[in-house]
């Protein structure tokens, strides 16, 4: 069997005198990926470890850590039993924000999810900010009595030999 096409020509009566004539290098390379791909490009991340819940129709409330957020999804882990893929999800974000989600891959415990709208990610790490600005502000590092650790020594006299 010969896969060899024939060269591309035109007939002569249309061709201008500067036509050149190729063949293809090779008889798959209409079929072959082009040297440069548009590659999909990935939403920035914002990498944090931040809490947030998750609920499902067959899970209750469940807490999950968020490893990583972006405007379309986040990468979360949880303990107990993940979500399915393709499972419709509400999820509460750390800025008490609630957004709905489908699960689009789970890998043991880790799952990663894409929201049905886009969130703005700069409001929710401007309040995230804020509220921890404000505990800061209301931190001490004083010790409270209640915190004390009471040790009381044996007194000798007390103690029995054995």
């Amino acid at each position: 069997m010969n896969f060899s096409r024939p060269p591309f020509s035109v007939p002569e009566a249309e061709t201008p005198a500067t036509t050149v004539h190729t063949t293809p290098a090779s008889p798959m390379e209409p079929f072959l990926k082009p040297e440069n791909p548009p590659q999909h490009q990935r939403e920035p991340r914002e990498r944090r470890l931040l809490r947030g819940q998750m609920q499902t129709d067959r899970l209750p409330t469940f807490e999950i850590v968020i490893r990583n957020i972006s405007a379309r999804g986040l990468c979360a882990t949880c303990k107990g039993l993940p979500p399915v893929t393709g499972e419709y999800t509400e999820i509460l974000l750390p800025d008490n924000r609630t957004v709905t989600a489908t699960v689009r891959w789970t890998n043991d415990q880790v799952f990663g999810v894409e929201f049905d709208e886009p969130i703005r990610l700069d409001i929710m790490m401007d309040t995230l900010q804020r509220l921890r600005d404000l505990a800061d502000r209301n931190a001490s590092w004083e010790v409270k009595s209640k915190h004390r650790v009471n040790d009381p020594r044996p007194d000798s006299a007390r103690l029995r030999r054995i």
